[in-house]
């Protein structure tokens, strides 16, 4: 059994609204796990890991998941990250009131909330109200700066990678600009991989073998900085998937194992 709290307010736009997961038997009382949706950094919802969420409740850990502002032409990720700064208070505080003293928290999520997710512990864990102990995602962008970045949408879809990017990053970008100095910069100012440091906490990767948006030589040369940063780390790869992960049922339930397992070692540390 469980107590779920949902649409609570985090900030005073529309999309600051994040849902909480109690369990009725609290394995760890100071751990939360956090869920940040997909969605291309312009559209999804919190919904989208209500199953997870309520999955591993049912194990005996509180859970969160939020939405967070889309990126526009005034909204980047940095404000994106930002607000999971602020969903973060808003979780310590509203545990806090259900009796939980959290200090321990993994991010996840899938896509852009992967990506989210590692560039927010690898470059804003300090602004945490509660300590990021670890980071379990499904198909992160690593490397927004490479050019075969989102290939698989080329072609039908290549402006609106182009534009979505430029949203991401708060520079314009276009086709004949994109190698140009100053979008790279900015394309990489927002890439994971560009933040691996021996400083990094213990990441846990899942990958489609048939990913049509991230090339498998980003995902294997960010786990390869890891290893020799130095940085504990797991990699699990759904054989039959592209990047929806929805033709593996197998390894959705290791995932899941792999993600219990770092709950247990790492909300006890």
């Amino acid at each position: 059994m469980m107590t779920i709290l949902t649409d609570i307010s985090y900030g005073d736009h529309e999309r600051h609204k994040l849902d909480i997961f109690f369990p009725d038997n609290a394995k760890s009382e100071s751990g939360v796990i956090l869920y940040i949706h997909g969605g291309g950094w312009h559209s999804g919802d919190k919904s989208a890991h209500s199953e997870d969420a309520q999955h591993f409740c049912s194990l005996g850990y509180i859970c969160a998941s939020i939405n967070y502002r889309y990126v526009s032409e005034e909204i980047h990720v940095s404000e994106e990250l930002d607000d999971i700064t602020s969903a973060i208070k808003t979780i310590k505080n509203e545990c806090e009131k259900q009796g939980f003293n959290i200090d321990k928290l993994i991010l996840s999520g899938g896509s852009a909330g992967a990506h989210l997710a590692l560039l927010y512990v690898y470059t804003r864990k300090s602004d945490a109200a509660v300590n990021p102990v670890a980071a379990c995602v499904y198909c992160p962008p690593v490397d927004c700066s490479a050019s075969d970045f989102l290939l698989g949408i080329s072609g039908e879809f290549e402006d609106w990678k182009y534009d979505i990017l430029s949203k991401c990053s708060g520079v314009r970008i276009t086709k004949e600009t994109f190698l140009n100095e100053i979008p790279q910069t900015a394309l990489k100012k927002i890439s994971p991989a560009e933040y691996v440091s021996e400083k990094c906490i213990p990441t846990a990767v899942f990958y489609g073998k048939k990913d049509e948006l991230i090339p498998p030589s980003h995902i294997h040369d960010f786990l390869e900085k890891l290893h020799n940063a130095g940085v504990k780390n797991d990699f699990l790869v759904y054989e039959n998937s592209g990047h929806a992960l929805d033709k593996d049922p197998e390894a959705k339930i290791q995932a899941r194992n792999i993600i219990e397992n770092y709950a247990e070692v790492y909300f006890v540390v």
